[in-house]
């Protein structure tokens, strides 16, 4: 690699590691939210939530990557040109072919690191994201047991416990039912235990009172119990119930799932097809974003005044493939056969970013009246 190619590579990956860092912050954190209230409801620590963030970081890499490489490299090009170096390497006889090089070995970089990302890590971690939230759901009985905090084992539920012991036993118990938003229902109790039989769970409460509202009635109803059963066993699995999407499977699996994946009543051939040829564009993507930035930022003369036009061009190119990557999945997600489709996209922004490139390199004619005067 020559030192021009090393100097402007410089400038795009430096743009690149900046932009990527900024994306993955917002989107990351957007990713975490739900898992928020999956951690605090279990009464899980701050490191579970610290893992499951990084088992979704990946995913988020997979989003990021093709969108870094493109603001990376508008903004890189964008301000080689709009400092005018550019301009002097073309005046020193770099063509704009000459100068897509080091910008398609900058693509080459940006689509082998979202490969990597998509292709490996992805699949890593939503195995390990799913299984951990499996692990969970089966250890939600110590979860149940813990004192001065407001928990939410499900949707519709809440539990407070005044005091817990290490036998299981309970004082002080507070439990909020409003799975029925009709007819909720408020158990309070001095003491409670919780049993448990294989995927059986009962929570018996002694010494309490229960609240009944039935909006339908208008009327609040209040019966008081020496010991009462509480069935759990709806949300305390004897073994973990692991939700495989498609996206942990690997490349080869998703281009040609296997007779037990295809079992799944979720999931059909369409949807794994989907998946595994997203992966692949979103690497397509990575490579060509840059080179249309290249091809929209060396159209026309250079202007002082600054490139708001073609970056804006640029832009809507890009967003634009990346849309079209969007829309076709639900396409093919709905008609397996019409995968290729897939690839119309990338093809024409290839045949449009090489089109430019070589318009480029062509002399631009002035008027007449210009060259006499």
């Amino acid at each position: 690699m020559r030192r021009l190619d090393g100097y402007v590579l410089k400038h795009l990956l430096t743009a690149f590691v900046f932009f990527t860092v900024i994306l993955t912050g917002v989107i990351w954190l957007g990713q975490s939210v739900p898992l928020i209230d999956t951690v605090i409801s279990s009464g899980q620590s701050l490191t579970i939530f610290l893992m499951f963030s990084l088992y979704v970081l990946p995913f988020v890499l997979m989003i990021v990557l093709p969108l870094a490489a493109f603001a990376g490299a508008l903004y890189g090009i964008n301000k080689l040109y709009g400092d005018a170096e550019l301009v002097v390497m073309m005046a020193a006889g770099q063509s704009p072919l000459r100068l897509a090089r080091p910008v398609l070995i900058y693509g080459l970089i940006t689509m082998t690191l979202t490969l990597i990302v998509t292709v490996w890590l992805v699949p890593i971690g939503e195995k390990r994201l799913s299984a951990g939230r499996a692990a969970i759901q089966s250890e939600l009985a110590g979860a149940l047991i813990k004192e001065g905090q407001f928990l939410h084992p499900d949707s519709g539920m809440t539990l407070f416990l005044r005091e817990a012991s290490d036998t299981g036993r309970m004082e002080g118990l507070f439990l909020h039912d409003e799975r029925d938003r009709y007819s909720p229902t408020t158990y309070s109790a001095a003491t409670a235990q919780l049993l448990r039989d294989g995927d059986q769970a009962q929570l018996v409460m002694r010494d309490g009172v229960a609240l009944n509202y039935s909006e339908e009635r208008r009327l609040l109803s209040r019966v008081q119990f020496e010991e009462f059963t509480y069935d759990l066993s709806a949300l305390i699995a004897a073994e973990p119930n692991i939700r495989i999407r498609p996206e942990s499977f690997s490349l080869p699996e998703l281009l040609s799932p296997t007779e037990k994946m295809l079992e799944s009543a979720r999931y059909d051939l369409a949807d794994y097809l989907a998946v595994g040829h997203e992966k692949i564009v979103l690497g397509l993507n990575a490579l060509l974003m840059p080179l249309i930035a290249l091809a929209v930022m060396l159209t026309g003369s250079y202007q002082r005044r600054g490139f708001a036009k073609r970056m804006s061009v640029a832009i809507v190119l890009g967003v634009g493939l990346a849309a079209a990557g969007v829309a076709v999945k639900s396409v093919v997600t709905g008609n397996a056969q019409s995968w290729p489709v897939f690839y119309a996209a990338p093809a024409l922004a290839l045949c449009l970013s090489t089109f430019l490139l070589f318009r480029a390199t062509q002399p631009v004619r002035r008027p007449s009246s210009m060259v006499s005067a």
